[in-house]
């Protein structure tokens, strides 16, 4: 997944996977290359469902850590040693593979691309050209997870107003439970850079990106210096000594029942069941001020499937790629790895999984993500950099404002 997830793996799984060097080609093998290490057997069941109608093609499924990821494709590609099929990142983080004329067009190649919606496919469009290069997977949305048996046991209604939130919060905290699992330690800022964009959208509304794009509002603006507040705000309620906490440590404490909430994003359910099955848990919305305020919540294309341009295997690679691009390939993933499907029309078995597609009807693009992490410095860079400084109260969040602020206004120019 791009960066807003750096699942750290061990350095030995990292070393392994790096000096994986790409096979020459053979027929009827696809090689795939992901760096989703977590959803490897999920991907592996979903890819013998291709093969067992497709018999002539194999998909061979390579993993690497993410953290490692992105250097080893493109080092591979590169030296034109890459794969036939690559996991891409979305947005700006597409680009570089795209200007260097690493992947393939698809929007001929691959009809049912024309059926998703533009939302989907954004995040795997050319900029400069507009032309699709990527077939996308998921369109996940970021929230609340909570464990459902800690909240019964405790008397805790899910939130409808953030003081309500915050009086959840207090109860847990009385009871000797950690309320919300978090933190930023060894490189996993953008972890609560993720917090941002819980909160955000039910601070700003779903109106504020459209306002950002046009040039009519900034990172200076209130609404998202409120959501900075409030963000800083919940520190106390916050794993104890968050600054050196990774995203894995705070993930096991969610998943260990040792925390009763975790600010995330969709692709955390299967994760946290393939850890736990008995974990209890559902996902909700950050709530507003107010009962009869808007409550929103953040969206973007996680990611997407492209065809290597140096690949010796472009008819059955393409073949793969029409199956990602089906109905049955968004009800696979769906089932599997209980996140949306960039698809729609898949049905939601899983109640987890019912919870965000029904949270996806308000949603608004991931502000940082989707509209500033085209050129650097990216608004990204920056959050994640100064968030620790700004919820320990070492800078103001007006100054970390500005500072994005700031940064993005070197290259961003409003869309007319």
């Amino acid at each position: 997944m791009l960066n807003v997830r750096r699942h750290l793996k061990s350095a030995a799984i990292g070393a392994l996977a790096l000096a994986a060097t790409a096979l020459s080609a053979t027929a009827g093998e696809v090689t795939l290359w992901s760096w989703r290490t977590e959803d490897q057997a999920a991907m592996e069941k979903i890819f013998a469902a291709f093969t067992a109608k497709n018999p002539d093609v194999t998909v061979k499924l390579q993993f690497t850590p993410d953290a490692d990821y992105q250097n080893r494709l493109s080092t591979a590609l590169r030296g034109g040693k890459g794969p036939d099929i690559a996991q891409l990142k979305a947005y700006g983080e597409l680009q570089p593979l795209v200007d260097g004329g690493y992947l393939d067009v698809l929007d001929e190649s691959v009809p049912a691309l024309k059926e998703f919606t533009p939302a989907a496919l954004s995040g795997s469009v050319g900029i400069a050209d507009g032309k699709i290069y990527g077939v996308p997977y998921s369109t996940p949305v970021m929230g609340v997870f909570y464990n459902t048996e800690i909240f019964e046991k405790n008397g805790i209604a899910i939130p409808k107003t953030y003081d309500e939130f915050v009086a959840a919060c207090e109860k847990l905290k009385a009871a000797g439970v950690l309320p919300i699992a978090a933190g930023g330690a060894n490189g996993s800022g953008w972890a609560l850079e993720i917090n941002v964009g819980v909160v955000g959208p039910s601070v700003y509304g779903t109106g504020f990106y459209d306002e950002m794009m046009s040039g009519k509002a900034k990172f200076t603006d209130p609404r998202f210096v409120k959501t900075l507040e409030k963000v800083k705000a919940l520190q106390p309620y916050y794993s104890d000594g968050f600054a050196g906490v990774d995203y894995t440590t705070a993930t096991q404490q969610f998943i260990s029942g040792k925390a009763a909430m975790f600010f995330g994003g969709a692709w955390e359910n299967g994760s946290f069941k393939a850890q736990n099955p008995n974990l209890k848990f559902s996902i909700f919305p950050f709530p507003a001020d107010k009962a009869e305020g808007q409550v929103a919540v953040s969206a973007f294309s996680d990611g997407s499937y492209g065809l290597v341009s140096d690949s010796e295997n472009k008819e059955d690679a393409t073949k793969v790629l029409a199956f990602i691009a089906s109905p049955e390939f968004a009800q696979l993933f769906a089932d599997e790895l209980g996140w949306p499907p960039a698809r729609s029309g898949a049905t939601a078995n899983d109640p987890v999984l019912k919870s965000m597609l029904e949270m996806q009807t308000n949603a608004t693009p991931y502000l940082t993500l989707v509209g500033f992490r085209w050129q650097t410095p990216t608004a990204s860079s920056v959050v994640q950099a100064e968030i620790i400084d700004m919820i320990e109260g070492k800078i103001a969040p007006e100054k970390l404002a500005a500072n994005v602020d700031a940064a993005v206004s070197t290259w961003f120019k409003p869309k007319e």
